[in-house]
Formats: structure tokens, sequence, C-alpha cells
């Protein structure tokens, strides 16, 4: 009975990995579409100043010198140096935090799977054990049966011989 319960433990710590395994995946895929979602942020605050300064270029070109213009290209200029610095700030701690998360989360998962191996190896042998015991203690039954049809024999031609010496 207690190899039974120990043997429903070990099932169920052997179900728990496999669970974890799951749930890492599930992280992992979580972490890396939170990493996509920044660097499209990123690429997005790059493309918004490199618009800007095509605007502020195209109005240079233009020819017009008056002074609401300079202002225009001023502020478009601006614009886009502060989403560049944005993208900057994003590109820098954000970004490497995100890829050092997917990196620990990689190998949690791999550790996870190098455990369940292991256990499933620890599993296959145990069970092999169990056969190899269930197969002696068979052989041992089936040798104590043998004993015991062997004595009654005896004994019944005991029995009989006795019967026969006092009859």
């Amino acid at each position: 009975m207690a190899k039974r319960e120990q043997l429903g433990a070990e099932g169920l710590k052997e179900q728990q990995p496999a669970q974890e395994e799951e749930k890492e995946v599930r992280s992992i895929a979580r972490a890396r579409a939170a990493y996509e979602q920044l660097m499209e942020e990123i690429r997005g605050y790059c493309q918004q100043a490199r618009q800007l300064r095509e605007q502020a270029a195209g109005l240079q070109r233009s020819g017009r010198t008056d002074f609401q213009v300079r202002g225009e290209i001023q502020q478009l200029l601006n614009r886009a140096e502060h989403l560049d610095a944005v993208a900057d700030q994003k590109d820098g701690l954000p970004r490497q935090q995100a890829l050092e998360l997917i990196d620990r989360l990689e190998q949690e998962a791999l550790d996870c799977k190098q455990l369940i191996r292991y256990n499933e190896a620890v599993q296959a042998r145990q069970e092999q054990e169990l056969e190899s015991a269930k197969a002696a203690a068979a052989k041992m039954i089936q040798d104590a049966e043998e004993r015991l049809a062997q004595t009654r024999q005896v004994l019944a031609e005991k029995v009989a011989q006795l019967a026969e010496l006092e009859g």
C-alpha cells in the first residue's frame, strides 16, 4: 500500500514538470511577443522621426525663407530629435531586459526539459525493477505451490501407508 502511494506521488511529481514546462512555453511566447511589440514601437518612433526630417527637408527645398517656415522646420527637426531620443531610450535598457528575460525563460525551459528526461529515465528504470520484482514474486509463489503440492502428495502417501499398516 505504501509502495502504491509512493508511486502515485511520483506520478504527480512527474506531471508537475510537464505542466510547468507548458507554463514556461507560454511565458517565453509572451516575452517574445512583448519584445516584438517593443521593437515595433522603436521602429515606429524611428519611422516618425524620418518622416518629420523628410517634411523639414521638403520645406527647405520649397525655397521659402520666411520666419514662419524656419520655425516650422526647426519644430519638425526638434520633434524628430525627441522621437530619436525616445527610440534610443527604449532600445537601451528595456530592450536588454526583454532579451535577458527571454534568455532566462528559455534556460528555465531547457532545465525543465532535462529534468523531465531524467525523471522519465528514472520512471522507466523503476517500472523495469517493478516488473522484475513481480516476476520474482510470481516465481516464489510458483515454487511454494509446487513444494506444497509435493508435501500434500507425500502426506497423502503416508496417510495411505498408515491406513494399510493399521488396517
